[in-house]
């Protein structure tokens, strides 16, 4: 599964029009620009800059020795759909911290809580729900997955997706931690 993953990805990088990612591009910088403010872009750009800088310089040595053939070209054109591709991913780390750092908190609370009412129950006649438990246990991974997704998706995806995955990321904790079983 994991090797036809990656020979998808591979055909993909190779076939992706350049087009498609810059537009991805201006569109996730103008609707975070819309929606968390001027400064929060600018935050995540200043942020983001540092590391696609490294990247940049690599991509131009790499393309410093490459001629005007067909070929050349089409490794110029994977080189920047590469940066490209790359600085989208950095740009969608960097928001995905920005709401981190107010999501933590949540997460922590909703971890806590759970294992509170886990206690609660332990000294109680309510019995734990192993259904629920792995379903806590699923719903964590396939948001983690969609992290994951989301994060090295080539194309425009709407930006509260990184409030949400942290809002469920808290749930699925919550889930998870509130129906342990009673004797582990």
């Amino acid at each position: 599964m994991t090797i036809i993953l990656m020979v998808g990805v591979l055909v993909f990088w190779a076939l992706i029009p350049e087009k498609v990612l810059e537009s991805s591009w201006r569109t996730e910088q103008e609707k975070m620009a819309l929606w968390a403010g001027d400064s929060t872009h600018r935050w995540i750009g200043t942020e983001a800059v540092d590391v696609l800088n490294q990247v940049a310089r690599q991509g131009e040595r790499a393309a410093g020795g490459l001629g005007n053939s067909q070929i050349d070209s089409w490794l110029t054109g994977r080189i920047y759909v590469t940066l490209l591709w790359a600085s989208l991913i950095v740009y969608r780390a960097y928001a995905l911290l920005m709401w981190g750092l107010i999501g933590i908190p949540l997460i922590l609370a909703a971890a806590a809580d759970g294992l509170l009412i886990r206690e609660i129950r332990k000294h109680s006649f309510v019995s734990q729900s192993p259904i629920r438990h792995k379903i806590g246990i699923h719903f964590f991974r396939l948001i983690t997955v969609a992290m994951v997704v989301w994060l090295c998706l080539p194309v425009p995806a709407p930006i509260f997706v990184a409030p949400a995955v942290i809002g469920f990321m808290a749930f699925s904790l919550w889930l998870w931690a509130s129906n342990l079983q009673k004797r582990l």
